[in-house]
């Protein structure tokens, strides 16, 4: 999946957004105060609301242009990155992709149909959130 949204708010605010939530992920399940220098390469394993347990790695962390990761469970790996690209006039085209590895023919037709029924939805609440932040922007 892939969706690429130009919003008006600037590439630093955008950033600054994206690593706020970062940081307190990454603090909140390894319970060290951590910093953007420290992301790149940073593995952990968190718990999700269901109790189910996944290792998540930071990938890539590019201030102001580029944040990967890849969670990974026991089915499959999720890799999620953003790319961040001034557009002019204070605005930011971003373009978020998520991949989904799968492991096992039966996990790979059930994310299949998964993605398919749920696709629409995950880019409806992304495209959602952001909108949210430059609006916060905006007001501000």
């Amino acid at each position: 999946m892939e969706i690429k949204e130009t919003l008006n708010v600037p590439v630093k605010y955008l950033w600054h957004n994206i690593l706020k939530s970062v940081l307190y992920d990454a603090r909140k399940e390894t319970g060290k105060p951590l910093t953007e220098t420290q992301l790149t390469g940073l593995k952990y394993t968190k718990t999700f609301s269901n109790h189910q347990q996944a290792t998540l790695q930071i990938l890539t962390v590019e201030p102001e242009q580029e944040y990967a990761y890849t969670t990974t469970t026991a089915r499959n790996a999720y890799t999620v990155r953003y790319v961040l690209t001034p557009a002019g006039d204070g605005k930011t085209t971003v373009v978020y992709t998520e991949k989904i590895d799968s492991k096992g023919g039966l996990q790979k037709a059930n994310d299949f149909i998964t993605s398919i029924l749920l696709g629409w939805q995950r880019k409806r609440g992304f495209k959602k959130m952001l909108k949210q932040m430059e609006e916060t922007y905006q007001q501000a």
